[in-house]
């Protein structure tokens, strides 16, 4: 169970979004809900701060905070038990809200309705927070995304970032009662041609369906939640994005191996934070490598 939540707030809807969201999951844990915000720094035309430029930087601190607590007393009337602090800083955003967590936090951000190059808050910061975070990391789309999951959908390879994504959402199932979706992606790089490339193919999906299998019947070992799992012969970013419906939280390894793979620089993630329409779980990488 995650000690704090940490959100980012910057006035968006996107990011109002995200906050209604952490501070739901933050009563369901019982944990700890911190809102940030950051606000810019005036800098003087010579680069040197002044005495009004210090003044302005205060101005906007105070401004920010007064924000900040108006929303706090919003989200304080609806989870009355709910601890809540509240920090407006002059830093940037993506590494304010990878400082001071650890692996048993959880971290929240907004995106805008928008996809690809135009869908995150303040434009890489979920990207920075995913790739440097050392704890799960949520990405919101959407006002639905307030109400609780329905499924967990979670990408499965055989990596042990996968393995850690189907422990966590089949955790988050349990605790939530809703049933969990393995889905495997698999794909033969080459069009069969003859007799032999036919077999080829048709071994490269029986090696994929193993694989799924023991991955299913091992979260069926480990969890009371319903589990099934889906085969699909396509590209990972497709096959994570069909398996998903409205009402899914959807989980994924941020790096992996075989049709799954992608390191946070490659595409898989990234494409998959830009066009999901439900929100993304993303397990950190850094509790498996040094």
């Amino acid at each position: 169970m995650s000690k704090e939540i940490v959100v980012g707030f910057d006035g968006s809807s996107g990011s109002s979004n995200a906050v209604q969201w952490a501070a739901s999951e933050a009563q369901a844990r019982g944990a700890r809900l911190r809102i940030v915000s950051c606000f810019s720094v005036p800098v003087a035309a010579d680069g040197v701060y002044g005495l009004a430029a210090a003044d302005a930087c205060e101005g906007s601190k105070s401004a920010e905070e007064q924000k900040l607590a108006a929303l706090g007393t919003q989200i304080a009337e609806l989870h009355p038990a709910l601890e809540i602090v509240t920090e407006a800083t002059s830093g940037s955003p993506g590494h304010v809200l990878v400082d001071r967590v650890d692996a048993d936090d959880m971290i929240v951000v907004g995106a805008s309705a928008h996809h690809h190059a135009a869908a995150f808050w303040l434009g890489s910061t979920p990207r920075h927070v995913v790739r440097h975070s050392p704890c799960p990391v949520v990405v919101i789309r959407g006002a639905a995304a307030s109400s609780r999951p329905t499924r967990l959908v979670v990408g499965v390879d055989g990596s042990p970032t996968s393995e850690e994504a189907v422990s966590w959402a089949g955790d988050e199932a349990d605790r939530l009662g809703v049933n969990l979706v393995l889905v495997h992606a698999w794909s033969y790089p080459y069009t069969p041609v003859d007799a032999a490339s036919s077999q080829a193919h048709d071994l490269t999906k029986i090696d994929a369906a193993c694989l799924l299998e023991a991955a299913v019947e091992s979260a069926r070992e480990r969890f009371g939640a319903g589990v099934s799992g889906r085969l699909i012969e396509t590209g990972p970013v497709a096959a994570l994005l069909q398996s998903t419906r409205q009402g899914d939280l959807l989980v994924v390894g941020s790096r992996g191996r075989g049709a799954l793979a992608a390191s946070l620089l490659g595409s898989t993630v990234n494409s998959v934070l830009d066009e999901s329409e439900v929100p993304v779980v993303v397990m950190p990488h850094s509790r498996h490598e040094g």
